[in-house]
């Protein structure tokens, strides 16, 4: 199969992750280069044949595993303007950052030159445990370079706050600037704090761009899912109508402004949902209540987990792709998964089929191309 392996991230992204002092400080653990393997996965393992769901077409996904301990729990996600590399956030405050590979027809085939660098706190040194180093949501602010390198806007929740990397001056070595904590936005629940991230332009020229936040499940007294716009210090609070029982979990921004927001669900017996909603721009208003057009609504029958991440670009002939990646908790039966699909709004949506629900689990060999009859239940996602 051939493999297209494009040189961008060696030049910006894992080049700025590698290039840490040879004797850092025993405080600040050093990025590393990590083993990763990938299998290919059909969308529709059921039915081999389906390409398109909805208004995403499939255009390949992979299932990674890893034996290095600190690989998992990857939450938020971006991926660069030509596809060429991506960065992650995790659960348990590490950065990941890799070369994307793509086979002969653009299908996202692997993944190479994996690292992973642990993200520091104020005092410099690494966040550590669940309380601080939940990390949920990831947006990078468009900087000098083509890369994402750039300044990196990070939601943490359980200790809710958002912070700002400066990734092009710093790489992995960067200290966060704190930009908002609970005492801006107030309480938010423990593990239902700012999973989705986004970046609106100024409220004027001279002003810093805006940010979009999105909570997983703190609901007003109306029962809709709260979100806010924070212009500085100034927060204004808008709802997102739930659609129980999916909860938010990612959004990213459409070239032309509007908003995909991805969400999830979970059930004992249904095992995962994923779901998609097209938010128009013009619904942004403090005080509204947003909903939007289901895009894409699907259960455990695809290949899908505990869906976290979302990213969006453009291609060079104006083709729009999503990419997806998955939190697997560091649980043994759940998988990480990085799902890439072409989107297309011109259509109306083709619903998706579903059948009584199978859990699907690896195959004994690592594989997931395959369905699985086993009944085991998925570990609730977190």
């Amino acid at each position: 199969m051939a493999i297209r392996y494009r040189s961008i991230c060696v030049l910006a992204v894992c080049a700025a992750f590698a290039a840490l002092p040879l004797t850092a400080p025993a405080a600040r653990a050093a990025s590393k280069n990590i083993e990763v393997s990938t299998s290919a996965l059909l969308w529709n393992p059921e039915n081999r044949s389906e390409m398109k769901t909805g208004k995403l077409s499939w255009a390949g996904g992979i299932e990674i595993s890893s034996p290095d301990d600190d690989f998992g729990g990857w939450s938020g996600l971006a991926v660069s303007a030509d596809g060429a590399a991506m960065l992650s956030v995790s659960d348990k405050g590490h950065w990941l950052s890799a070369i994307l590979l793509y086979d002969e027809r653009g299908r996202l085939s692997g993944m190479a030159e994996a690292k992973i660098a642990p993200m520091l706190g104020l005092d410099g040194k690494p966040v550590s445990g669940k309380l601080l180093g939940d990390a949920e949501s990831l947006v990078i602010a468009p900087g000098a370079t083509d890369s994402l390198m750039g300044k990196a806007y990070v939601g943490f929740e359980r200790a809710h706050r958002i912070w700002r990397y400066d990734l092009e001056a710093y790489g992995a070595e960067a200290k966060p600037e704190q930009l908002l904590t609970q005492r801006h936005f107030g309480r938010l629940n423990n593990n239902g704090g700012i999973e989705s991230l986004e970046l609106l332009p100024g409220s004027s020229p001279e002003k810093d761009r805006r940010i979009l936040a999105i909570t997983e499940d703190t609901l007003d007294p109306l029962g809709h899912i709260k979100g806010f716009i924070a212009d500085g210090h100034d927060i204004a609070w808008f709802g997102v109508k739930a659609r129980e029982p999916y909860s938010p979990t990612d959004m990213a921004k459409l070239p032309n402004g509007d908003l995909l927001l991805l969400e999830r669900r979970y059930s004992p017996l249904g095992g995962v949902g994923m779901q998609m909603r097209l938010i128009r721009s013009d619904a942004l208003k403090p005080g509204e209540v947003i909903d939007g057009e289901v895009l894409v609504d699907v259960g455990q029958r695809y290949s899908i987990d505990n869906m976290e991440g979302l990213a969006i670009r453009e291609d060079e002939k104006g083709n729009l792709y999503v990419y997806v990646i998955s939190d697997d908790n560091f649980n043994p039966l759940q998988r990480t998964l990085l799902l890439m699909f072409k989107l297309d709004l011109s259509e109306e949506p083709e619903p998706a089929e579903e059948t009584p629900t199978r859990l699907q689990t690896p195959a004994a060999d690592g594989s997931s191309g395959g369905a699985s009859t086993s009944e085991e239940a998925v570990p609730e996602p977190r």
